[in-house]
């Protein structure tokens, strides 16, 4: 419904759908860390939160490297070296939003542990949140699309198209699905926490929202591992001959929060490669993730 109304021109005249966007997931988050400091003997949880969080990061992008790297090799096509760009790259202007939605959650957790009256609140508000905040991307995926020149529409470049978030998809879950034996998970919650292809905002809620709050925030922070791990390494590889590389590190943050680092890191050649790399993932996030989660 969010995606049909993002076509009407009323609709795509709202100047502060973002900031509605971040206000409802900020919220949502907040409820969401006071789930998890309801528990008992959160501590020892949070550790065990922090440990599968920063592996299922690095499996999944190692992963996802590993695929991508495949599927060029596959292709038998070598991105040619973009030209070096003379603009700065501010990576902690990237940095602030997660950093800012992280303090959000450690917030509610706090309120969890302390507040008595947290106790009361009821799991159905996350799951309205969580309805709201789909509408609402739904919108986004229309409203926020650039319209960018490719340098090509050749054979080659539709292949990538429809090959690259495949690869993406298929390391990740891979990646998880490997490091996941380590933590005593099942095959299907490895599978649902990589799942996320580094979109924090919404994989962990999902989890959280299917009963496992704890889980469900390892989902948040794997992602936003991801994410960070991401803003570093696409400076260094695209301005390599693997680029397509930096992109499916990326994920599904490749057509919003990472998209204007790869366009000037990578070239805007780039753009609209990245762009339906990204598209692609955020659409198989809501479906893929709830499916594995019960496998």
């Amino acid at each position: 419904m969010g995606i049909a109304l993002g076509k009407l021109e009323i609709i795509k005249s709202l100047k502060y759908l973002d900031r509605i966007v971040l206000l409802t997931l900020s919220v949502m988050l907040f409820f969401m860390g006071v789930r998890i400091g309801v528990i008992e003997n959160i501590g020892q949880k949070l550790l065990e939160i922090g440990l599968i969080s920063v592996s299922f990061a690095v499996a999944t992008v190692i992963g996802t490297s590993l695929a991508v790297l495949f599927t060029l090799f596959l292709l038998r096509k070598i991105i040619h070296k973009p030209e070096p760009h003379k603009e700065k790259i501010h990576l902690l202007h990237h940095l602030k939003e997660p950093v800012y939605l992280l303090s959000i959650m450690i917030t509610g957790i706090v309120s969890g542990l302390f507040i008595p009256v947290s106790k009361l609140v009821n799991g159905n508000i996350t799951t309205w949140l969580l309805y709201l905040l789909l509408f609402l991307i739904g919108i986004q995926i229309i409203t926020n699309k650039k319209e960018t020149k490719s340098r090509s529409k050749d054979a080659i470049y539709r292949v990538s198209l429809l090959l690259l978030p495949l690869s993406t998809a298929i390391g990740s879950l891979l990646g998880g699905l490997a490091i996941g034996g380590f933590f005593n998970l099942s095959p299907g919650e490895s599978l649902s926490l990589a799942a996320g292809f580094g979109w924090y905002t919404l994989s962990g809620v999902l989890i959280t929202d299917m009963g496992n709050p704890v889980l469900g925030s390892a989902g948040f922070m794997i992602n936003l591992f991801r994410e960070t791990i991401a803003l570093i390494i696409i400076p260094l590889l695209g301005r390599t001959r693997f680029s397509l590389v930096s992109i499916g590190i990326a994920g599904a943050t490749s057509m919003d929060v990472t998209l204007p680092l790869i366009e000037r890191s990578c070239g805007t050649e780039y753009v609209s490669l990245a762009l339906g790399h990204g598209i692609v993932l955020s659409l198989l996030v809501p479906f893929l993730v709830p499916l594995l989660y019960h496998l």
